[in-house]
């Protein structure tokens, strides 16, 4: 094998071995805990999963960043609680996020999962209890129906199951005008044959291997409601706990957001939620709490109203997204 041909399936390889991982972020938590999760205390477990932080701070590894971009943040999210983090870019959301999903490790402070401090536990059993929605998710060399059915990779040839997926996605009115509907590939995976013309782009077999691949486009907002009912998908497993909502939704318009958040709280069963997103206003009345962040610092935090009458910077940020929408 050529080294070309080596990478190109080095590449494939890798992209595969993320469909079977709880999303398809980097993980750089240290993985030394030896407790199962859910751990069976002998009480009736819970169908969410509740944190604790306390002083928590996290500077990216390797960064050139002097300040950290999560700075001393002390909070407490009961099971089943419905969460909003907002704030503006780089307040620190997203990385609170993957700390809450055990993608990253403090460097310092502590997170309890559970009552337990989540270094303990096993971080693909945490994994397998987490949902992440996010605009850095992908899609694979399969078809539309794998990629959504390989959220409960035990179930993905239960075609019931993953044309229901599809619908709570809002994946389910663009695949059916598609040609192959459930069956398109996106892009086909390289043939072996086809490995040695993969970096001669100027060849003439080239450009006639890139056209008899069919890829096919879709949008970057059809791209995200099927990585969306790939997480419904997710649901099915019976093992999720908590659900992350990363901003999935840049490439949604309002109403198609709208909906995926409708969805994920009508299948909520007791699963704790966190979502982070600009567009927050039609969150606010199911929030049991809302977190305000500022600078990779928690600001304010509380109900809807609660934060409206301090007049804050949730407040602020509130009525910025009130005026653009009315305009």
């Amino acid at each position: 094998m050529t080294l070309s041909q080596a990478q190109v399936v080095n590449r494939s390889l890798s992209s595969l071995k993320n469909i079977y991982r709880s999303e398809d972020l980097p993980v750089t938590a240290m993985d030394k805990g030896i407790i199962p999760y859910p751990h069976n205390t002998g009480e009736k477990p819970s169908k969410g999963m509740s944190f604790d932080l306390s002083s928590v701070t996290f500077l990216y590894p390797g960064t050139q960043k002097t300040s950290p971009s999560l700075n001393a943040v002390s909070l407490k999210i009961q099971a089943g609680q419905l969460v909003v983090i907002v704030g503006a870019n780089g307040s620190g959301k997203s990385t609170l996020i993957r700390i809450l999903s055990r993608l990253y490790d403090p460097s310092s402070g502590t997170v309890h999962i559970d009552g337990r401090p989540s270094a303990e536990y096993i971080v693909s059993d945490l994994h397998e209890a987490t949902a992440l929605l996010s605009q850095d998710s992908q899609l694979y060399p399969l078809s539309l129906r794998e990629n959504i059915g390989l959220g409960y990779h035990a179930k993905v040839g239960d075609g019931s199951l993953v044309e229901q997926a599809a619908e709570q996605g809002g994946a389910t009115e663009f695949i059916s005008k598609l040609k192959d509907g459930m069956d398109t590939i996106l892009e086909p995976m390289i043939k072996p044959f086809e490995m040695n013309l993969y970096n001669k782009k100027s060849h003439f077999l080239y450009k006639e291997m890139e056209a008899l691949r069919k890829k096919i486009d879709i949008s970057g907002g059809e791209r995200q409601k099927v990585v969306a009912a790939r997480s419904f998908m997710r649901f099915q497993s019976g093992k999720i706990k908590f659900v992350a909502v990363d901003e999935p939704s840049s490439a949604l318009d309002a109403e198609a957001e709208h909906k995926l958040f409708e969805n994920l709280i009508k299948v909520r069963d007791g699963k704790t939620l966190v979502f982070v997103t600009h567009r927050f206003g039609h969150l606010t009345k199911y929030a049991d709490q809302i977190i305000c962040m500022k600078d990779g610092a928690i600001c304010e935090s509380g109900s809807h109203d609660e934060l409206m009458i301090k007049q804050g910077e949730y407040a602020k940020l509130y009525e910025i997204q009130a005026s653009a929408f009315a305009q």
